[in-house]
C-alpha cells in the first residue's frame, strides 16, 4: 500500500492509504483509498499527492543462537524442538534381540527358552521352538469399494476365493 495526502476536494488535508488504481469508462484514474478511521473512498488520482515512505529504523542485531539453523525439507508442521532434534546424531541402536536373554518356561514341555529368539516365528510365543506349531491359516484380503461407506473385503487362501464381497446398491435398484 502507498501512503498519500489528499490535496484537493472534499477530503482535503487527510492522509490515506492507496490499495489500487483503476480506470473508469471515461478514462479517468481513480484510487481506492482507506482513511485512518476505516472509511473507504474512490478518489480521483489528480486529488492525491504521494508521500515519501519513511525509512524504517534499523533492526537491532541479534545473537546467532536466537534462531535454529536452516534444515532442508518441509518444517512447517514441526515444532522448534523437533527441528533442532533433526540435526542431532541418533543414539546408538540397542542390542540385537539375539544378544538379549529373556528366559521363560514352555507351557507344553516345561523347558526354558529365550523369548527374544521366538519373536516373529510361527506358533504361540508361550511355547518353545520345538513345541510351537502354526495354528493360523494364512489368507489374503482385498478391499473392494462399491460406495463411500459400502466397502467389504474379498478373502482368498492360496489364490482360491473363500469369501466374495457383496455388492452394495445404495438406491436398491436390484
Amino acid at each position: 500500500m502507498i501512503k498519500a495526502k489528499v490535496i484537493s476536494g472534499r477530503f482535503q488535508g487527510e492522509e490515506v492509504r492507496v490499495s489500487n488504481v483503476s480506470i473508469d469508462e471515461l478514462g479517468k484514474k481513480k484510487a481506492a483509498c482507506l482513511f485512518k478511521d476505516g472509511r473507504r473512498a474512490n478518489l480521483p488520482v489528480t486529488e492525491l499527492e504521494i508521500m515519501k515512505a519513511e525509512p524504517e529504523a534499523p533492526r537491532p542485531r541479534s545473537a546467532k543462537t536466537s534462531s535454529p539453523s536452516f534444515i532442508s525439507g518441509a518444517a512447517s508442521s514441526r515444532t522448534l524442538t523437533q527441528t533442532k532434534n533433526m540435526v542431532k546424531l541418533k543414539a546408538p541402536t540397542p542390542k540385537a534381540p539375539s544378544e538379549i536373554y529373556e528366559g521363560r518356561i514352555c507351557e507344553s514341555c516345561g523347558q526354558e527358552y529365550n523369548v527374544q529368539e521366538r519373536k516373529n516365528q510361527p506358533g504361540k510365543i508361550t511355547e518353545c521352538e520345538d513345541c510351537s506349531s502354526e495354528v493360523v491359516e494364512k489368507m489374503e484380503g482385498k478391499m473392494v469399494f462399491s460406495h463411500k461407506t459400502g466397502a467389504t473385503i474379498e478373502i482368498t487362501k492360496d489364490g482360491e476365493l473363500i469369501h466374495e464381497a457383496q455388492t452394495f446398491d445404495p438406491k436398491n435398484k436390484n
